[in-house]
């Protein structure tokens, strides 16, 4: 009998949050300290030239434990959950042997790098690689921020089998320069969800309703993690201001991220630093495939414990009851209202000021130049679904089509250089995570519109960022109703070629390339996709034909 996401869920929050610590009957592995269970240290560069990182990874199951029960059967890269960081200089290129030793196809996305087409990974512009295959990743690392990397094959399942990293590329020079914290946690914030037995959940199993719950809602598991482990413990000095580095990995968990007591600074996201920096935030939002750069100062007394937190947000969860071969589909009243849950301790040691101020950080960050979009051409991107059956299919659609029914014809075009504005509309009760590959984009706006198209609602956006994620927020009302969010994006090439840019892209390109020869392909496919892993897999992702004028 499959494990019900809402009574795990339930059952977790009744054993982690209890009046005063918020620790309750929690249990976690190897809670002994920072370096040794908390850090992850940087995968060995074997490349003796200083603009050169040159690494190895091979995709291989294994068993972990993350409760105290059994071990668990899952994928990984070299072994661990997360897999390991990749540690790199803005500028310098990045070289990755890969072997794939699963029973399965895959690939690796360097999700939020701006990289040559035939190096993205995604199913448009890269043949899988095969069980006992081998692959060489090869691009510069031209911007400095936290990125990472995943599966584009059957992403829901191998994602949340455990095959997902992070890859950090710093501009330390810079950084030292702003005066920004030398202390500093990367923390790769994701959720599993475990049977009875303490493995992975099957897949879109279990009554019908359990896999349309499954398919609408996403799948949120009952185990929440950091950098794999459960509620793990840091320490700390009072006083001294910590750079958590930030990425949700979760097939659709969002993260709202606070830390009771302390106030956060954010200093950056996807694309790296932010022009000036967001003071005094209780907490701070990813949503599944997003990054945020945080800095806090923990104060306190030598032994006293801090908590970072998991608090929920409203997302447009659904309810589903079918009955009498018909499917209901209503809201969820939990969505919003489940308890914060402890995902680590802190613990305050000897050494600091237990009276320490916060940290503030420099008002000026960086310059980000916005984007013209005078004269942009134009894209209407329509995110939905189809009515859930009663045995339990529904496909998820952008523009009225699945992903496997999208033709050359139907992928939109751009050609190198082109600004254009997509308005991307949400046409369902529940939010979708947006994720563009190849390219950053910036957040113009957020359009309300009632069933009748009235506009109902405008939301300018707060502040200039580069982004490759962002959130698509449900509908304002009954069916018809939709929110429009609008972003500028310019196919430039930047530090890469022309070449680069629009190589081994469509479909077409994909089958007559042999980069093993030199042979690329012409035509620069490029995907786009809801980030909750389930809608992608399920329909809810296409792509762009890229072209030279």
């Amino acid at each position: 009998m499959k494990l019900s996401k809402s009574i795990g869920i339930v059952a977790m929050v009744i054993a982690s949050v209890t009046a005063g610590s918020a620790l309750g009957g929690n249990k976690f592995v190897n809670p002994k300290g920072w370096d040794k269970h908390v850090r992850m240290k940087p995968l060995r560069d074997v490349n003796p030239d200083p603009d050169i990182v040159e690494v190895y990874l091979e995709a291989k199951e294994a068993k972990v434990r993350f409760t105290s029960g059994e071990k668990t059967k899952v994928y990984t890269y070299n072994g661990v959950i997360p897999g390991p960081l990749i540690e790199a200089k803005k500028g310098d290129t990045l070289i990755v042997h890969f072997t794939n030793n699963l029973p399965e196809p895959t690939t690796i996305h360097w999700h939020g790098v701006e990289l040559p087409a035939d190096m993205d990974g995604s199913i448009v512009s890269q043949n899988p690689i095969p069980p006992g295959g081998t692959f060489r990743y090869e691009f510069p690392l031209n911007d400095a921020s936290l990125f990472w990397y995943h599966p584009h094959v059957r992403s829901n399942e191998q994602v949340e089998k455990g095959l997902a990293g992070a890859l950090l590329v710093r501009d330390d020079e810079y950084d030292r320069e702003l005066g920004l914290p030398q202390d500093e946690l990367v923390m790769v914030l994701d959720d599993i969800l475990l049977n009875e037995n303490g493995q992975v959940e099957e897949f879109f199993a279990g009554t019908p309703e359990e896999i349309l719950l499954e398919k609408i809602n996403g799948r949120e598991g009952n185990t929440l993690l950091v950098n794999g482990h459960e509620l793990p413990t840091i320490k700390v000095r009072s006083g001294i201001p910590l750079r958590l580095r930030l990425v949700n990995i979760s097939n659709t968990r969002f993260f709202n991220v606070a830390i009771p007591g302390h106030k956060l600074t954010r200093i950056g996201g996807d694309g790296g630093l932010l022009e000036t920096p967001l003071y005094d935030l209780d907490s701070v939002l990813l949503v599944p495939g997003e990054r945020a750069d945080v800095v806090f100062t923990p104060i306190g007394h030598r032994g006293e414990e801090l908590f970072v937190q998991w608090h929920d947000v409203e997302r447009g969860r659904h309810s589903i009851t079918i009955a009498d071969g018909k499917v209901m589909m209503g809201d969820d009243p939990m969505d919003g209202q489940y308890p914060p849950i402890s995902i680590m301790r802190i613990k305050i040691r000897g050494g600091g000021d237990p009276f320490a101020q916060e940290y503030v950080a420099p008002a000026f960050l960086r310059t980000i130049e916005p984007i013209d979009v005078s004269g942009a051409s134009i894209q209407t991107l329509k995110f939905g679904h189809t009515m859930p059956m009663p045995n339990g299919d529904i496909s998820f659609t952008i523009n009225g089509k699945r992903y496997d029914q999208v033709t050359l014809d139907d992928a939109p075009d751009a050609f190198v250089g082109e600004t254009q504005v997509w308005n991307l509309v949400n046409m369902t009760g529940g939010d979708h995570p947006f994720h563009l590959h190849g390219f950053f984009f910036q957040v113009l706006e957020v359009i309300y519109k009632d069933e009748f198209g009235n506009v109902i609602g405008h939301e300018p956006a707060p502040y200039l960022e580069l982004k490759d994620t962002v959130n698509l927020v449900r509908r304002p009302g009954p069916k018809g109703s939709v929110s429009v969010t609008k972003i500028a994006v310019k196919f430039d090439p930047k530090e890469r070629s022309v070449e680069d840019v629009i190589a081994y892209g469509g479909p077409d390109a994909r089958v007559n390339a042999d980069l093993d020869n030199g042979v690329r392909g012409v035509s620069g496919g490029w995907q786009f996709h809801c980030h909750i892993l389930e809608h992608a897999d399920s329909g809810m992702m296409s792509y762009f034909e890229l072209k030279a004028r």
